[in-house]
């Protein structure tokens, strides 16, 4: 066999190594799709004033997922998410990235879609980042992202994609400043992208990690959600939930609708969840979840979440009730990639459960305990094992810590329900009292539970990163970058 015919075979040989593992077969394409602020009750098979087919038809081609956790707000979530790490234990407890605070994620901590580029795949970001950006190298592209498309921030303006002052645009194709977005919204433009991606794709298998800014601050639906889908609903802040959520469920109708026109649909894994519960204030509702974002209460952490994977679920359209933590998608998307998890959880210290083969054969996922997380800035903390949920402290941070019904319900004069009283211990049976109203704390049948909760909350506060003594740095503000946030103002 001559030069060229050998070369030939090799070529062939190389593509299949990017979409095969060593054990045979193909990687699937994986796309996360995180919704910003969208709470429990905000789904219409929760709430039927809300507008949400799009995830009804998702959750029918696949698994619900029943007792999903992440944290309590932005940033700790996503660093949990892309780590596979418990925020604690990487100093990222609490949010507090914004403006020109010298906070960041660790460049040390490897991320998911490193791990994903070394396995052959192409890996993409798209929205929402709020992981740090003061220096070049905390930024997607420099983070096992191979493009970036969105903005490095926490919140801006849906229109003019800048801050409150109105002035300090936050945009990026990449590198570049993507001025030419300014008065188009942020969530076509992001959906457009993720369809490009998918219509251009090469032989390799992708990744792709859309971080949506919907529903978060500040309220700013376009008039035609709102004509579409929610004008039936009465109460102001409600209503404009509803257009938020309800663009939000459109692009995700656009992108499995892409997904199909590429005929990759089987072959493509989804997953749809939410950052955190809702702000009840502000038209979400996580009924009847008690709390709601910022808080450790089970509205403010537990989230609707739906798994996809039409050539690997042996069942759909069913309710998977096992515990899951938003660190188990690291390892789990690893094990689907056909990575080496076990040596990832040695190497990197994983917090993580793989249940990627449970997920497909619908059989019980192995995590027994969680710790929903440990603030040492404010001095509270909540664990579970099993059913049993342990909270020490102010569960929350922002808002009350009773229960609201949906805003539709109060609108017929169903008034939200506070508790005044909130001791420094208490424990809830999250099997039988999932709206957390009944505290045994002090009940003696289990006080052996209590004690083992309170040893294992012992034990994993000794692994904790503090919270570090935020500080700003002037250098940062836009102002010194033609009116754009931009990297280049800190050290690392």
């Amino acid at each position: 066999m001559g030069f060229l015919s050998w070369s030939g075979v090799l070529f062939l040989a190389l593509v299949a190594m990017t979409t095969t593992g060593v054990r045979g077969g193909p990687r699937p394409n994986i796309i996360i799709m995180m919704a910003d602020d969208v709470g429990w009750a905000d789904y219409e098979v929760h709430d039927p004033q809300m507008a949400t087919p799009s995830l009804t038809a998702l959750a029918q081609r696949g698994l619900v997922l029943n007792q999903s956790y992440t944290l309590q707000t932005c940033t700790p979530t996503r660093s949990a998410l892309l780590s596979g790490r418990y925020s604690y234990k990487i100093g990222m407890q609490r949010g507090k990235i914004k403006g020109t605070y010298l906070r960041w994620l660790n460049e040390s901590v490897k991320l998911l879609p490193a791990s994903l580029q070394e396995l052959g795949y192409k890996t993409h970001a798209v929205g929402k980042w709020h992981l740090g950006f003061c220096n070049w190298n905390l930024t997607p592209r420099y983070r096992g992202f191979d493009t970036f498309y969105g903005f490095l921030s926490g919140e801006q303006g849906y229109f003019t994609h800048s801050g409150s002052d109105g002035e300090s645009f936050d945009f990026r194709d990449n590198g570049r400043i993507a001025w030419e977005n300014k008065g188009n919204y942020s969530t076509e433009l992001h959906t457009l992208r993720v369809q490009e991606i998918i219509k251009n794709r090469n032989r390799a298998p992708f990744f792709i990690y859309m971080a949506y800014q919907n529903a978060h601050s500040p309220w700013e639906p376009k008039q035609s959600y709102i004509d579409k889908y929610c004008s039936h609903v009465n109460e102001t802040k409600r209503r404009i939930h509803c257009a938020m959520v309800a663009a939000l469920d459109e692009s995700i109708g656009n992108i499995t609708q892409t997904l199909e026109e590429e005929n990759i649909t089987d072959d493509t894994i989804l997953l749809y969840l939410s950052d955190n519960g809702g702000p009840t204030k502000y038209g979400s509702s996580n009924w009847p979840l008690r709390g709601g974002k910022a808080s450790f209460w089970e509205g403010g952490t537990r989230s609707h979440t739906i798994f996809v994977y039409p050539r690997g679920l042996t069942k759909v359209n069913a309710t998977w009730d096992s515990l899951v933590h938003v660190t188990d998608w690291y390892p789990t998307f690893l094990s689907a990639a056909k990575g080496d998890v076990a040596q990832a959880v040695r190497e990197q210290d994983l917090d993580g459960y793989n249940h990627f083969s449970r997920l497909k054969k619908f059989l019980a996922g192995r995590r027994n305990d969680m710790v929903y997380n440990i603030d040492d800035h404010r001095n509270r903390s909540a664990v579970r094992i099993g059913s049993l949920k342990l909270l020490k402290g102010s569960p929350s941070a922002l808002e009350h810590s009773g229960w609201y019904p949906p805003l539709s319900l109060i609108e017929q004069g169903v008034l939200p329900e506070n508790s005044t009283a909130i001791p420094e211990w208490q424990l809830y049976d999250i099997a039988t009292d999932p709206e957390e109203r009944n505290n045994l704390i002090d009940d003696e049948m289990y006080q052996e539970d209590v004690e083992k909760l309170k040893a294992f909350l012992e034990e994993e506060s000794t692994k904790l990163i503090p919270f570090p003594t935020l500080t700003k740095a002037s250098e940062g503000n836009p102002k010194y970058y033609g009116g754009v946030w931009s990297p280049g103002w800190c050290c690392l």
